[in-house]
């Protein structure tokens, strides 16, 4: 009989192990905002999903700073070409890797940028991104993202002369993206600040998704940062302290002060 004990207990302390360690997959602990966490154990692993999954992570870490960080940018950049190298069959990587250029090229300026070729390598993960999955909502809104960063930063003329850019392009690709997944929170922040960019015009729009990101149950310790971000952005337009709604989106969306 104490040998059948011993032998149950066992078994279940393994069984127990394993769960754990199953449990703390790159993707648990990114959910979890471990972030750290989550890349060591993507690296760890190798394959493309994880690396992407390490991506993600650095990129959430470096959303989450005060100040923008170039160097988290350029490691989320090459975790997602890793990724890429192994795996060009989800659009993750490819959206991840669009993002840390995005975030790049706020901290470079627009001209270092341009002479650098951000918005062409964009561009060029986000369209691979699509062709695999076009109907996705993170490359919807990623494409929706560059369509009007290229014109907010080059100007209408230019960003139409030189990559075909406008505006409403953009807002038609968030539009989208929304409707696929209406509770990405990610999602609705991002297209909230965008807008803001003319919050003259866009203002009933900003502050409808805004109000929405609160309303949203978070799925990820990173969703409920951005949901507590909201909040507070709320507070400011019904305070109508619209300088200082401006300065914090700006500052929210990774430009240096």
């Amino acid at each position: 009989m104490r040998l059948l004990v011993v032998a149950f207990l066992t078994v279940l302390i393994c069984t127990s192990a394993l769960t754990a360690e199953r449990g703390n997959t790159p993707l648990d602990l990114y959910r979890a905002g471990n972030y750290e966490a989550a890349v060591a154990a993507g690296e760890a692993e190798g394959s493309g999903d994880s690396l992407a999954v390490a991506a993600r992570a650095v990129l959430a870490d470096a959303n989450l700073r005060d100040v923008p960080c170039m160097t988290c940018l350029k490691r989320a950049e090459a975790l997602a070409r890793r990724s890429i190298a192994l795996d060009t069959q989800h659009p993750e990587p490819y959206v991840y890797l669009a993002m840390a250029l995005g975030y790049e090229a706020r901290i470079m300026g627009s001209l270092r940028a341009r002479f650098a070729r951000i918005p062409e390598q964009a561009k060029e993960a986000i369209d691979r991104a699509l062709a695999v999955a076009p109907n996705d909502s993170w490359s919807l809104a990623a494409a929706g993202t560059w369509q009007i960063e290229v014109v907010h930063n080059g100007g209408s003329f230019l960003a139409r002369t030189l990559f075909g850019a406008r505006v409403q392009t953009g807002e038609d690709y968030l539009r989208r993206a929304v409707a696929a997944e209406p509770e990405n929170i990610v999602i609705r922040f991002q297209r909230a600040l965008l807008l803001s960019g003319d919050f003259a015009v866009n203002r009933e729009t900003v502050t409808s998704e805004l109000a929405a990101v609160t309303m949203t149950d978070p799925r990820t310790a990173y969703e409920r940062a951005l949901k507590a971000r909201a909040v507070r952005l709320l507070d400011l337009i019904h305070a109508n302290r619209r300088e200082e709604y401006m300065a914090l989106a700006n500052r929210y969306q990774g430009y240096a002060s």
